[in-house]
């Protein structure tokens, strides 16, 4: 460590005028709207090239006034310019130090030092992202690790992978693992194109393009930007654990570098989506705090394991979370849940078959006189075949909250297990825990269930999980032990 002030690389004035410059020329553009003749479009490049060069002379004093300092006990950034800074962050609060690396930093040779302290308040966002020589961050990142772990943390070469995941596997979930309700939507839209576009090969009179390629921007929007997403994000995953310390590894364009202690786990879980259990995959997210790493932007709960085939994720729980495996006896929802769930089922049905039967019978009366092919065929019924699909939903939710949602409460963990279409199952620790709320509304009240929310820190700050409806006295065991285990913990 040294206490001298360290300039970060000059490689951010360019980073962060780039970022600076799209974002107002993204402005001028719509502002400007249709008035670029000629004078005016000369006008507006050379206000954009004063505006670059005031830009880079701005983030260039910034750079040269800031400095870093490593002492003994504490990191210590300073700004030195108009509006000043100094942020001070001792060792002790750290919970973690990342590296990242996008492509500027790759055609640089740099590398942020992402530094993460233990709140849930700035959880998603580092505290400090500091831009060195990778050689320099490297040796940094090392040092801290000493002194915030009590040893030198081996480098991510050093340490031995758990599971290999291949290309496809990364392409897998990066196509799985989007919400159902997402997939279904993007599927919908994919096929409202094919559709539209059969209608303009065979000549129908009213079709056009047009309806296709809206229908193909939709899908793009709402399933296949963010399989993609997901798929350059975790391209390259390589997962270790080394002592008590997780190991991440990831990112095709932007790769990132991520290592956590086991006791900074505040939950486990175990989650998929209805395609993905179709195929039989689960992956692996873990709860930590002080884990950001993406300058606050993509996924802050770290992923510890892809979508795999439900065998690979057990044996990667054993090898990854040992801490969090223990004998379960989970309870299913009681029969006071079932009339709760299904009173409020029949309730629900009767108000939505009520508030849709005049509109079904005016979209009848509109659309009696059909029309050319099935959609026109189909579209004086629409609201009725709505209002069924609807009630179907309604009774299908019912049935799979009975049969999926479970709780379980161990001498050290509990469990809930949540969900309809896509499901979780949360494993948990008491010492963990912020606070429990048991809740029982008029309805639950008269069954004699109840339901419970826990809270607890979390990668994007506080995280709540809801249980099932179950017996007062069984949920509220949750917060006597968590706070048996306070007092035993004290004394």
């Amino acid at each position: 460590m040294t206490e001298d002030g360290l300039r970060l690389h000059p490689i951010i004035i360019v980073e962060n005028t780039i970022r600076t410059a799209i974002a107002l020329l993204i402005i001028i553009f719509f502002t400007a709207g249709e008035s670029l003749d000629m004078p005016f479009f000369a006008g507006l490049a050379l206000a954009a090239l004063a505006l670059l060069v005031v830009l880079v002379a701005f983030y260039y004093r910034q750079w040269k006034l800031t400095f870093v300092r490593f002492g003994e006990t504490d990191i210590v950034v300073e700004r030195k310019t108009l509006f000043k800074l100094k942020k001070t962050i001792p060792y002790s609060r750290i919970a973690s130090v990342n590296l990242n690396r996008g492509i500027l930093n790759r055609l640089s040779g740099t590398s942020k030092l992402m530094v993460n302290i233990n709140s849930g308040y700035n959880a998603i966002k580092p505290e400090a992202t500091l831009t060195f020589e990778q050689h320099l961050s490297d040796r940094l990142r090392s040092d801290i690790s000493q002194r915030i772990y009590g040893g030198e943390m081996p480098s991510f070469e050093e340490t031995e992978q758990v599971a290999r995941f291949t290309p496809m596997d990364v392409i897998l979930h990066g196509l799985f693992s989007v919400p159902t309700q997402q997939s279904v939507i993007g599927a919908f839209f994919l096929l409202n194109s094919i559709y539209e576009q059969y209608r303009v090969v065979i000549g129908v009179e009213d079709a056009g393009p047009g309806g296709s390629f809206i229908s193909l921007v939709l899908f793009f929007i709402f399933l296949l930007l963010p399989a993609l997403r997901h798929m350059v994000y975790y391209w390259g995953f390589k997962v270790h654990r080394q002592g008590d310390t997780i190991f991440l590894e990831h990112g095709l364009i932007r790769t990132y570098k991520t290592s956590f202690q086991i006791s900074r786990i505040n939950a486990i879980r175990v989650k998929n989506t209805l395609f993905s259990r179709l195929l039989g995959r689960s992956s692996i997210e873990a709860e930590v705090v002080g884990i950001g790493s993406a300058d606050g932007s993509g996924n802050t709960r770290p992923l510890i394991s892809l979508l795999a085939n439900d065998a690979k994720t057990q044996s990667l729980l054993q090898e990854l979370v040992p801490e969090f495996i223990y004998e379960r006896k989970a309870e299913k929802q009681p029969a006071g849940a079932r009339r709760v769930l299904v009173t409020k089922g029949v309730i629900s049905s009767a108000v939505l078959i009520a508030v849709m039967a005049y509109p079904s019978l005016l979209a009848y009366e509109a659309f009696s006189d059909g029309g050319n092919g099935i959609i026109g065929a189909l579209l004086p019924y629409a609201l009725p075949i709505a209002t069924a699909l609807a009630v179907l939903g309604i009774a299908y939710s019912v049935s799979a909250s009975l049969r999926v949602r479970e709780v379980d409460t161990g001498e050290e963990l509990f469990t809930f297990v949540n969900g309809i279409l896509d499901r979780e199952t949360v494993i948990m620790s008491y010492d963990k825990v912020q606070m429990v709320h048991v809740v029982r509304g008029p309805l639950a009240r008269h069954f004699d269930v109840s339901s419970a929310k826990v809270y607890l820190l979390a990668s994007s700050g506080t995280s709540s999980i809801s249980s099932g409806l179950f017996p007062e006295d069984r949920l509220e065991r949750i917060g006597q032990i968590m706070m048996e285990r306070a007092v035993a913990m004290k004394h």
